[in-house]
């Protein structure tokens, strides 16, 4: 079983509301990128919702969409194969990022809701990519989601309405230690007020700062600065 088993049935419809206002933030991030004929790359593009955003923000870029779970490509290959546009400019790469055939030059990245897939380790491996292949002009968005492994107690996040059944994310956080936690996902169907599914899955998460990200980035020569959800970043 992937990472996203269980997830990707009900993504997009627990994403909707939740993602708006970091939608917004991205298109607003990548207003004025000059492309220069160099691929973006959507980092973990999960159903392509991002996917769709970058497209839309940058209309003339080609993107790469790079992600490694199974369980999610299948709603990305519809979602591109159903929007003629999408379908000429996006690209999936089926596979890590760093196992990804990404050309010398990329004109940005955009990492949503999957930096904290990235042990320090892998965090170190994409800000030394980021750093050799981002354009003079280019720059890496970045969505901050944990800045610190924390408890959660279980919390109803999303909801939604397919028909007659409603759905519910329900979510909740373990620390695990000063840079982890422990994600429990539980999807609940019900049908006429009535339970009909539910189901639950695990994900172990990195979390670090706005602070932390800038930092590692430094070292690696990259400059940037945090705006809401998000990390910027340049070459310096």
């Amino acid at each position: 079983m992937t990472a996203y088993a269980v997830t990707a049935q009900f993504y997009d419809a627990m994403a909707g509301d939740q993602r708006a206002a970091v939608d917004l933030e991205i298109a607003e991030a990548l207003k004025g990128l000059s492309t220069e004929g160099h691929p973006v790359v959507d980092v973990g593009a999960g159903t392509g919702l991002t996917t769709r955003v970058i497209a839309a923000a940058l209309p003339d870029a080609e993107i790469l969409a790079v992600e490694p779970d199974p369980a999610m490509r299948p709603a990305l290959m519809t979602r591109l194969w159903s929007d003629p546009d999408l379908r000429q400019r996006v690209s999936i790469l089926p596979m890590s990022l760093f196992a990804a055939p990404l050309p010398p030059v990329i004109s940005a990245a955009v990492a949503s809701a999957s930096l904290v897939h990235f042990d320090p380790q892998q965090r170190e491996e994409l800000w030394a990519l980021l750093s050799s292949r981002l354009s003079p002009a280019g720059r890496a968005v970045l969505e901050i989601q944990s800045p610190s492994a924390e408890d959660a107690p279980e919390t109803r996040v999303a909801s939604a309405r397919v028909g007659r059944v409603d759905y519910e994310c329900w979510a909740s956080a373990q620390r695990l230690d000063a840079a982890r936690q422990r994600w429990r996902m539980s999807y609940i169907s019900r049908m006429d007020g009535a339970e009909i599914d539910r189901q639950s899955t695990d994900y172990e998460c990195w979390a670090i700062s706005s602070e932390g990200v800038l930092a590692e980035a430094r070292a690696f020569g990259l400059r940037g600065f945090g705006k809401g959800s998000l990390v910027v970043l340049e070459p310096s």
